[in-house]
């Protein structure tokens, strides 16, 4: 909209204040309900905490140095950090008193995607690069504290690279540790110093790792043992374009424009021949789109798989398939603003119960970086984004 605001600009118009801001984003104030392990937040509630990890961002050394585009990812990154502890928090099983959160980091990166996708890019102009780094540090806030905990922490790191800078992600790390009141503090100051410190020596601090070719890079964030200035013999032979994004997003569209040389599995058009509604279970059209891509598969012959693609584990088994019979599966994601996703969907022949579209959105697994040979993602004005 042409009166949209400017992100960066409402934030400094409130002077970085939290609760001047809280009155805006109205769904933190359900974290005033949420208890934490006192072991590890002495300091109380999730709001509490939340706006103790705002006050720390903000009067840190850093915070100076920072741009204005930083400043505003950082910041509410900082104020979503822990919205997915709404849904996620419970008593512990194991341990008798204890509070435990497990998965909120996923399902906050999920519920400020929605927020911002249906809600706050009506009033603000958020770009796509700025709303999905945002919704990526919320996802990684917890690495800077955990990352020698993971299998190769040197590649998770190279991993959150692909969609965060580390150093808004340390910067959020330690406001995180500083916004808490608990006796190890000190201990786990050092291990966030010791993330910067490491992700400097894996020299992915300051820029992307880069990569002697897109096969090394492909190899490396699959197989994992992977050097990356090894420059491997590409083994692929033809490609394998799968679509991405909700329902009304211009696929068919991009299809035509783009892809019209090469057959296409498309699974709408599955569905209305096997008459199943969107309402209902796509596991046997799923399974109908797989036979039917082995049979170009086996003559190695490029094809669309056209599909919403929105979960995670529906990606990876079509990567898996692809690859295993020496594709180069390219990723392409697609988006349109939520206003324009339902007003296409009241002129659509085949439209799709808004309720269905909604829990697309609430479920959505955003595509990173390190999936497939290639990703690529598009907005409404054909723009692709880097």
């Amino acid at each position: 909209m042409a009166d949209q605001q400017r992100l960066e600009d409402f934030l400094e118009q409130k002077g970085y204040c939290f609760d001047a801001l809280l009155a805006e984003f109205r769904w933190l104030e359900e974290l005033e309900d949420v208890m934490q392990d006192s072991t590890w937040h002495r300091e109380g509630n999730v709001l509490e905490h939340t706006r103790r990890v705002c006050r720390a961002v903000v009067s840190g050394e850093a915070w100076k140095d920072l741009n204005r585009e930083e400043r505003a990812v950082l910041y509410m990154a900082a104020m979503f950090h822990d919205i997915g502890k709404k849904s996620c928090t419970m008593p512990s099983a194991e341990e008798e008193g204890r509070i435990i959160s497990p998965g909120h980091s996923i399902a906050g990166m999920k519920r400020f995607r929605e927020l911002c996708y249906k809600e706050l890019e009506e009033c603000f102009s958020i770009p796509f690069t700025v709303r999905e780094e945002i919704a990526w540090l919320i996802r990684y806030h917890g690495l800077p504290l955990l990352f020698m905990e993971k299998e190769s922490p040197s590649i998770s790191l190279v991993r959150a690279r692909e969609s965060v800078r580390l150093k808004l992600l340390y910067l959020l790390g330690r406001a995180d540790v500083l916004g808490r009141e608990c006796s190890d503090k000190t201990a786990a100051l050092e291990t966030v110093e010791y993330f910067r410190a490491y992700a400097g020596e894996t020299g992915c601090y300051d820029e992307r790792i880069h990569f002697a070719n897109e096969y090394t890079r492909f190899c490396y964030f699959e197989k994992q043992n992977i050097w990356p200035g090894e420059c491997l013999y590409d083994t692929t032979k033809f490609d394998v374009y799968v679509m991405a994004g909700l329902p009304l997003a211009g696929k068919d569209t991009y299809i035509q424009e783009n892809f019209s040389h090469l057959p296409v599995i498309s699974l709408d058009d599955i569905r209305e021949e096997m008459g199943v509604r969107p309402s209902e279970p796509s596991g046997p059209v799923a399974a109908v789109a797989r036979e039917r891509a082995k049979g170009f598969l086996r003559t190695q012959t490029p094809f669309v798989w056209n599909a919403t693609n929105l979960v995670l584990d529906n990606r990876q088994k079509i990567c898996r398939l692809c690859s295993n019979y020496g594709a180069r599966v390219n990723i392409r994601y697609l988006e349109v603003p939520y206003r324009e996703v339902l007003r296409r969907n009241t002129i659509r022949e085949r439209s799709v119960p808004v309720d269905v579209i909604n829990r697309m959105i609430r479920r959505l697994d955003m595509v990173e970086r390190t999936e497939g040979f290639r990703v690529s993602f598009q907005q409404n004005d054909g723009r692709l984004i880097k």
